[in-house]
């Protein structure tokens, strides 16, 4: 079972890769038909913008702001820049939407979105963020100038999705539609960034990986190079979670040379992970070893459990594939002592490994014993394929319980384990290697219960799967 590295949400959170998205790359208009491009953005708001935020903000129809004060119509052109209010109009304007006749300069505003933003860019301290926030989310200032307060506001997105208030991010995001005209380049790039963000969390990675490229076509000149870093991490990222790996190996080297020059390990490591993954994919396994390599030296120098977890279960991922069991259980053991407790889901997919391990090896004691332990995690939390949870705990859980009845000799629930529920999640994300992997297991089981007709469909099955696991990387 893969593990595919996520930074955007809670750093512990693994996902499998969805099925290959069919992106026609070389039309000029594919990233057009996700989002309506707007290349080119204000730089300050003049008169009528600045009305018309106003207005649409206090979510008041044109009739009921030019009511009493001039013709609707007259109100449309102010608006939309053809014609300049008379003073007169202006103030009456300006006393019905409560603003003053001219923005404010507001220097502490502009200090107080600006901390925040900075806070946002090392999330890892999540809760001296969400303090900060409270400190400052009902601050006045952040609210009397029209770009502080989009700003902050775009911010928010942000911040709702690092804290998983995923309810709230998209409230804001959906507020934040009424007011894109308004943003100025830089705000209109952030917002169409977390929006991806947004997209990714939610596993929508087809619509992310859009919406982060429509990021970059209108990212402005000024982007420092740890923002250029970061979104084309997030579009490697992404790209890998589509299986698109043009994109994901282009963008993954784009963003490790940023972090190289830039000295940021962390990033360093996990775009040499990302590397690995796609290179092992498409066949070029010399290379991902490498890459997994410079993964995992960089991330045992660091004081980052999540990273070190991510490198040795990946790397111990890779040696299975080779039947190299030896390797796999000895990183894969090794990415065990970077799993806290309540990551149930992360604990279960090592498990998962490796009992596959010991059983290749015909160590059914040790694969029992590692099944013992996973289950009794079940009990003690009381944990099912019932409980809420996310995508990830279902499809861990169908893999360990089709295990669980493997070696309990189980024979019926084993069936129906992998017939009904794992073997459609693995068609559904490609999964060619575990799909032969487990019709292989299924067709051993037929064969010892007399059942050679069936032994026969499930072997060839298992061929078949193997068949498209190359043809697939040949594409």
């Amino acid at each position: 079972m893969e593990a595919v590295k996520i930074v955007l949400k809670k750093p512990s959170v693994y996902y499998f890769p969805k099925k290959p998205v069919n992106f026609d790359t070389n039309s000029p208009s594919w990233m057009i038909d996700a989002l309506p491009m707007q290349t080119e953005r204000r730089e300050l708001m003049d008169t009528g913008t600045r009305l018309k935020y106003h207005r649409l903000k206090s979510k008041m129809s044109i009739e009921e702001v030019a009511s009493g004060i001039l013709p609707s119509r007259e109100l449309k052109k102010i608006e939309a820049g053809t014609k300049a209010p008379s003073l007169p109009d202006l103030q009456a304007l300006c006393k019905k939407l409560d603003i003053p006749l001219a923005p404010k300069d507001n220097p502490i505003g502009k200090v107080l979105v600006k901390n925040f933003k900075t806070s946002l860019l090392n999330p890892q301290n999540k809760g001296k963020i969400m303090e900060q926030y409270a400190d400052i989310h009902d601050h006045p200032l952040l609210h009397i100038d029209e770009d502080v307060e989009l700003e902050y506001r775009v911010q928010q997105i942000r911040y709702f999705n690092i804290t998983g208030d995923l309810d709230s991010a998209e409230e804001k995001i959906k507020d934040m539609e009424r007011f894109k005209e308004f943003m100025n380049q830089e705000q209109y790039y952030l917002f169409q960034k977390y929006k991806g963000n947004y997209d990714y969390l939610l596993n929508d990675y087809e619509q992310a990986l859009k919406t982060y490229l429509v990021a970059e076509k209108i990212s402005p000149p000024s982007l420092s190079a740890s923002e250029l870093g970061d979104l084309y991490f997030s579009i490697g990222l992404t790209a890998t979670q589509c299986w698109v790996y043009n994109l994901a190996y282009k963008y993954s080297e784009l963003a490790l040379k940023i972090y190289q020059q830039e000295f940021v390990p962390k990033r360093i490591a996990e775009c040499h992970l990302n590397i690995a993954i796609n290179e092992r994919r498409v066949g070029n396994f010399k290379t991902a070893k490498e890459h997994y390599k410079h993964a995992l030296t960089i991330g045992q120098k660091l004081d980052n459990d999540v990273l070190k977890f991510s490198t040795e279960y990946n790397y111990g991922y890779f040696y299975f594939q080779f039947q190299n069991f030896e390797l796999a259980i000895y990183h894969l053991e090794n990415a065990l002592n970077y799993t806290p407790p309540e990551y149930t889901s992360h604990i279960l997919m090592d498990y998962c490994m490796l009992i596959k391990c010991h059983i290749e090896m015909s160590d059914m004691e040790s694969a029992e014993d590692l099944l013992s332990k996973g289950y009794n995690i079940l009990i003690e939390k009381n944990l099912s394929l019932d409980t809420p949870s996310n995508n990830l705990f279902k499809e861990v859980y169908i893999e360990f319980m089709s295990l669980y009845y493997y070696l309990n000799d189980d024979f019926s629930k084993f069936e129906e384990y992998i017939v009904d529920k794992l073997i459609p999640i693995f068609e559904s994300h490609h999964k060619f290697f575990e799909i032969g992997f487990y019709y292989g297991y299924l067709g051993n089981t037929y064969n010892k219960l007399g059942h050679f007709e069936k032994s026969a469909q499930a072997f060839y099955k298992a061929t078949q799967a193997y068949k498209k696991l190359m043809t697939f990387n040949e594409e």
